[in-house]
């Protein structure tokens, strides 16, 4: 018996097949294209929150992230009938695997690797 899932963006079910996570393609641009202009958005909020960190701090660039995560949380909500709008860590992880290095590392008192 083929196993049912639902599409991570419209929320229909669909017979899952091996890697395939939505009914169509326009699911998964519809859901990849709102990842980047998300991603997109918090990419030079973060990268100036960890290399910029006084400035960042004095703007409160942190909370700013914190807010945006909020605001897409509650989008998803009310636009997308509550689905989540972010992959399992565990899959992003298994997708790449040269992510989990890094998960992983351990440091060792300040500033060392």
């Amino acid at each position: 018996m083929p196993r049912l899932d639902a599409c991570l963006e419209c929320g229909q079910p669909f017979e899952r097949a091996p890697s395939r996570e939505f009914c169509s393609v326009k699911c998964r641009k519809d859901w990849n294209n709102r990842r980047m202009k998300r991603g997109a958005e918090l990419y030079d909020l973060y990268m100036a929150h960890r290399f910029d960190r006084a400035n960042a701090q004095a703007l409160r660039v942190f909370q700013a992230i914190n807010r945006m995560a909020s605001n897409f949380r509650e989008e998803d909500r009310t636009e997308r009938a509550g689905r989540q709008s972010w992959r399992r860590p565990s899959a992003v992880l298994e997708e790449r695997p040269y992510l989990r290095s890094v998960t992983t590392h351990v440091r060792i008192g300040r500033g060392t690797r």
